[in-house]
């Protein structure tokens, strides 16, 4: 076989089979179709927002912004804005717009998070929130309360740490206030106690005044500084003079100094309250919305157009892919020059494919695969049919001069007509073959050989015995058993059509007979010799219909007891190498096989070489 495939070859493959790939498409535009029917109708809403804080934002008091990578920021506040925190914020607002609006509607927290979603707008740190739902006011309200609860939660967040510290300052301020309240008290109470005392106090005050400035400057200098040094003397002076004065001076002295130490750090957190104050009064949400929601009307699911589309695209795919897949399956064979080289046997005749008059048996057996017509459908499908064009008849006038040429034979012949299995049109090969030599003036007998499974005589209308077993078995004369053109016209076929035919006075038929206890031994035994010869004498060609090769031996007895076999085959029925088997069937008793007669082609099938053979004959034959 050829493994290069033209053009045209893949054509002829697709339309050998557009009947089962056009209902795959069909079945998939169909499905598709009431899919997006019943597919309940979406809305959406979106928003874009900014989560990055302004430039000036950095340089107010108590900001807390430091540089950070921007793209993982945007990440984290995606997952923060997916989380099930944001979801059940935003279902509380919803729920109380509805209660507002004396609605018995609840939304719960895990129906909103599975109604919206958040992406980064690409190439930028901007966040797109979307959410979908079967009413669009409702996608809207989704959107909106998401941005509403990230905006609360955000600015949560960020004050959580300023209120942290304010309530750490005013909880030291709150306990130095306290102290400070204590020692005054403290102070006053001692003088009112030792009116006399005065001069211990004038030093503790310098003494404080001292120790803080000592503290304020070993916060620039060294311990060793001259400065330094200096103030440690004049500290250690009053220290002395402090140490001369009665027990009522030293504390009154120690009182005023923890008085005046209170008071400087009342004043340091007091000044740090305030700052604490304006920095939590400084914070923000970054949540800015770029591109507000709004309500859209059209609905986003389902694409109608887009599912369709892509319907279309998936039927083309599943059509083409089953053609060629069943192409590959396919073991049999389809064209001549396949046939002549695999088996190495002639090609006798290309018998075109003929419709029934019944559409529905064309249906069935075309596209359903059923093995054979029914009987009315048969009968419409033989050469008595007026419909059929010169072109059919002709085929069968070229089978009978292709065997005549391949037997090499002079005078009247007997043809074995078989094939390799079942529902090949060997039957309807052999009576339109018959019909064929009868209507161009030669005597022929046709004999329904096949006992297992007899169809003329179905066919024709006429009685089944006596018949075939009934000669080989010596209980009739062949000249009791034909029947002619007189039977023909009282039994099933339209008596229009026996009469209109031409040639039809030339042919005899004789059926099967009754069926024999054991069909092969009454042909292995039967006097062949002397029958064909008594009906070569009054025939010039004898047809056998013989069942298939393959499912009896009957045909290899009847092939060695004639002047040769022709194997009908049936593109794309039979595998390949079952044909091949047949051939060795017969060539293996020393019969000889004539050749194959491949049946019921399509003009389509065959390829431009003979394709145009049969559209020039019919146009030629019209002139």
């Amino acid at each position: 076989m050829n493994p290069e495939l033209t053009l045209y070859d893949y054509w002829r493959i697709i339309n050998r089979r557009k009947w089962p790939a056009l209902l795959i498409f069909s079945a998939t535009l169909i499905s598709t179709a009431v899919y997006t029917k019943f597919q309940p109708t979406v809305y959406s809403s979106s928003a874009i927002i900014n989560t990055q804080p302004p430039n000036i934002y950095s340089k107010l008091p108590g900001a807390d912004v430091a540089e950070s990578d921007p793209w993982g920021t945007v990440s984290t506040e995606i997952k923060v804005i997916g989380s099930m925190e944001i979801a059940s914020r935003a279902a509380g607002k919803l729920n109380y717009s509805l209660q507002k609006n004396n609605s018995s509607l609840r939304i719960s927290p895990s129906e909103v998070l599975g109604s919206y979603r958040a992406d980064r707008v690409q190439d930028s740190n901007l966040i797109s929130i979307s959410a979908r739902s079967d009413n669009p006011y409702k996608a809207n309200d989704i959107v909106n309360a998401v941005i509403s609860a990230y905006s609360d939660y955000d600015l949560e967040q960020r004050s959580l740490q300023a209120k942290k510290t304010l309530d750490d300052i005013v909880a030291r301020k709150n306990d130095i206030e306290e102290k400070l309240r204590s020692l005054e008290k403290q102070r006053k109470n001692f003088i009112e106690k030792n009116p006399k005392t005065g001069i211990g106090s004038y030093y503790a005050d310098q003494l404080a005044e001292l120790e803080i400035k000592r503290k304020e400057m070993l916060e620039k200098y060294t311990p060793n500084h001259p400065e330094v040094l200096s103030l440690e003397k004049r500290i250690e002076n009053i220290q002395n003079k402090l140490s001369q004065i009665p027990a009522q001076e030293l504390d009154l002295a120690r009182i005023t100094r923890d008085l005046r130490l209170q008071e400087e750090l009342y004043t340091t957190i007091s000044k740090q309250y305030e700052e604490a104050k304006l920095g939590l009064s400084s914070i923000v949400s970054f949540v800015k919305v770029v591109n507000p929601s709004f309500v859209s009307n059209i609905p986003v699911s389902p694409n109608a157009k887009l599912n369709m589309s892509v319907g279309i695209l998936l039927g083309l795919f599943l059509s083409i892919v089953f053609v060629f897949l069943m192409e590959n399956l396919d073991v049999s064979i389809s064209t001549i020059e396949d046939i002549e080289n695999f088996i190495k046997l002639p090609v006798l005749g290309l018998i075109p494919n003929i419709a029934s008059e019944k559409r529905l048996d064309n249906i069935l057996t075309d596209i359903f695969k059923k093995e054979r017509f029914g009987m009315e459908a048969f009968r419409s499908v033989l050469l008595f049919n007026r419909k059929y064009s010169a072109s059919v008849i002709e085929s069968y006038h070229t089978l009978r001069a292709n065997i005549i040429s391949n037997m090499n034979k002079k005078g009247p012949i007997s043809v074995v007509f078989s094939s390799s299995g079942a529902a090949e049109g060997k039957s309807l090969t052999a009576i339109n073959f018959s019909l064929a030599a009868a209507n161009s003036g030669l005597r022929t007998l046709l004999i329904d050989a096949d006992m297992r499974r007899p169809v003329i005589y179905q066919i024709f209308g006429i009685p089944k015995q006596p018949g075939l077993s009934d000669v080989l078995a010596k209980k009739y004369d062949y000249r009791d058993v034909l029947r002619e053109s007189s039977d023909f016209l009282t039994g099933e076929i339209k008596a229009e059509h026996v009469i209109r035919f031409s040639g039809i006075e030339n042919l005899k038929i004789m059926t099967c007979g009754t069926a024999p206890a054991n069909v092969v031994d009454l042909l292995d035994n039967a006097d062949w010799e002397h029958l064909i010869g008594s009906l070569k004498a009054e025939f010039d060609i004898i047809v056998f219909d013989a069942p298939p090769v393959l499912l009896f031996i009957d045909s290899v007895i009847l092939a060695k007891k004639n002047d040769g076999a022709v194997l009908v085959y049936k593109a794309g029925k039979i595998a390949r190498g079952a044909l091949k088997r047949a051939k060795e069937q017969i060539t293996g008793v020393d019969a000889k096989m004539i050749g194959v007669v491949l049946n019921g082609v399509r003009a389509s099938e065959m390829g431009p070489k003979y394709g145009y053979y049969y559209y020039d004959y019919s146009k030629y034959a019209e002139r």
